[in-house]
């Protein structure tokens, strides 16, 4: 908390704002995007330009706390626009069904639409819970798979009606669990509620965040940290089982925590959060899927099996072997140092992908012991997660909504995530295009031209692993640790026990 000094002083800063209580006091002293960012004080052009020394946040009618609530509802209002766009990028294939090629010409395609009719979701005879759920059932992670098969029970029958609806009914859900999101940002981010406008406003929610039930763990993430920074441990444990029961590859997540733990020897209270989310990942398994592993060795088993799929670094020499220009496959001359093999093997592509998680959790603990201040939370958090996400065996275009609420507590600059949107946006075009190729090579896009866009939407992932580590090897270019005011410090807003605690261990790299 700021003292009466502070707080008188920042009617004078040009960087912030007082919120109010609802009677007209300032509560606390919160930054302005439109003060502090470049591209957010550019945007605001729009809108008549930065806001004034004299603009409060907040009003009477919302009451104590009036300042965040009315925040969180101008930016779920925003998101829910956001998303609004997103149904009417999907709305060809809304008014006409889910077909193929043409779902993939116009790039509106749905995991939730097409599994409605393609596994019959809301046929009498359709797939029990159980069934959808399963590993033979609808491929999606189980607590996914179980809220699609909820949802189409309001959706029953078959057809574009029934698809149509059900996909509307899923659209209300994202909306849902986006707003529950955007209220938990708001909730942890400290003196900087606007940065949830990451969130609210990112441009990868227009194409790909109607796509799937991916939101639903985002949701449960910024839930799980804002248990988290609240020393909350054990509801923050639940709720990351429950988001790693939705996109398994925010496990990485505990990877982080267990660094920080390492290095503050604070394990009571890490246990408190490893445990809930181990049992809650286990026990929901267990209790939807048939079986006394919960579906484990069944789903490891069939994931061995599979070959590198879409945005992976794995597929890579598979496209170079493609790609390769047509007169130097006539000539020979790069016969020997261009790829021109069959791709990677499902056995080879296992086996780099588990050397590859092993080298990211051993960077993780790296970051995590050997800098010189002890890293914010979410900045590890972001750098596991992202490079757990750069090394799978398929990277869905969906799968990078999961950063989302990490980018947006990471307290990063806007041209910061609108590089890494960038690349996302331009990826999604291309991967439907370059699906369609296989329709017709005339009119899709080429292997070249795709792996061109795959590097790229990896090098944007890149981009915010190397923002973060910036972020943690410099804490001065961190602006929540270090505000552009001068005002008191900070250090880890979102950390819960990690927050102010002493070094237990600390490596120091040569």
């Amino acid at each position: 908390m700021h003292g009466e000094g502070e707080r008188e002083d920042a009617k004078d800063r040009p960087d912030q704002i007082g919120a109010t209580d609802g009677g007209g006091g300032t509560v606390s002293t919160l930054v302005l995007p439109s003060r502090t960012d470049a591209v957010v004080r550019a945007a605001s052009a729009v809108i008549g330009g930065p806001a004034g020394t004299r603009m409060r946040v907040g009003a009477r009618r919302f009451g104590p706390g009036g300042g965040r609530l009315w925040i969180i509802s101008v930016l779920v209002v925003l998101a829910g626009v956001v998303l609004g766009l997103g149904v009417l990028q999907k709305e060809h294939c809304r008014a006409d069904g889910w077909s193929t090629p043409d779902q993939f010409w116009h790039a509106c395609y749905s995991d939730s639409a097409v599994l409605h009719g393609s596994a019959g979701l809301g046929r009498p005879d359709g797939p029990s819970l159980v069934d959808a759920v399963g590993p033979e059932g609808l491929g999606q992670p189980p607590l996914s798979s179980a809220a699609m098969w909820l949802v189409a029970r309001l959706a029953p029958g078959d057809g574009l009606f029934a698809a149509r609806r059900f996909f509307d009914l899923s659209a209300l859900l994202m909306v849902a669990a986006l707003a529950v999101a955007i209220a938990c940002v708001v909730a942890a981010s400290g003196r900087r509620p606007w940065d949830a406008a990451h969130l609210a406003l990112a441009p990868v929610l227009v194409t790909v965040g109607l796509l799937s039930y991916d939101l639903l763990a985002v949701a449960l993430t910024a839930g799980s940290v804002l248990a988290w920074s609240r020393r909350r441990e054990i509801l923050g444990g639940l709720l990351i089982g429950l988001a790693i029961s939705t996109r398994p590859i925010l496990a990485a997540v505990l990877i982080a925590v267990l660094a920080l733990t390492a290095r503050t020897g604070n394990w009571r209270a890490s246990l408190r959060y490893l445990v809930p989310a181990g049992a809650t990942w286990i026990g929901l398994r267990l209790l939807l899927m048939p079986g006394t592993t919960g579906g484990v060795l069944e789903s490891y088993r069939a994931w061995r099996l599979t070959g590198p799929g879409y945005g992976s670094i794995w597929l890579i020499p598979q496209l170079l072997g493609q790609s390769e220009p047509t007169i130097f496959k006539r000539s020979g001359i790069l016969s020997k140092i261009w790829y021109s093999g069959g791709g990677v093997s499902p056995w080879a592509a296992t086996l780099g992908v588990l050397v590859a998680l092993a080298v990211v959790a051993v960077a993780t603990f790296v970051l995590g012991l050997s800098t010189a201040s002890r890293p914010r939370l979410v900045h590890l958090a972001l750098f596991a997660v992202a490079g757990t996400l750069m090394v799978t065996k398929s990277v869905p275009v969906q799968a990078s909504l999961v950063l989302l609420p990490l980018v947006a507590l990471a307290g990063f600059r806007w041209r910061d995530h609108l590089v890494w949107a960038g690349t996302e946006v331009a990826y999604f075009v291309g991967v439907w295009l370059y699906i369609a190729a296989s329709s017709d090579a005339n009119k899709g896009l080429p292997s070249g031209a795709y792996l061109v866009l795959l590097l790229a939407r990896l090098g944007g992932i890149a981009w915010l692993m190397l923002t973060a580590v910036r972020a943690m090897r410099e804490p001065v270019t961190d602006p929540v640790r270090v505000p552009p005011d001068g005002s008191v410090r900070a250090d880890d807003p979102q950390g819960g026990v990690f927050d102010g605690a002493p070094d237990a261990l600390v490596v120091r790299v040569v």
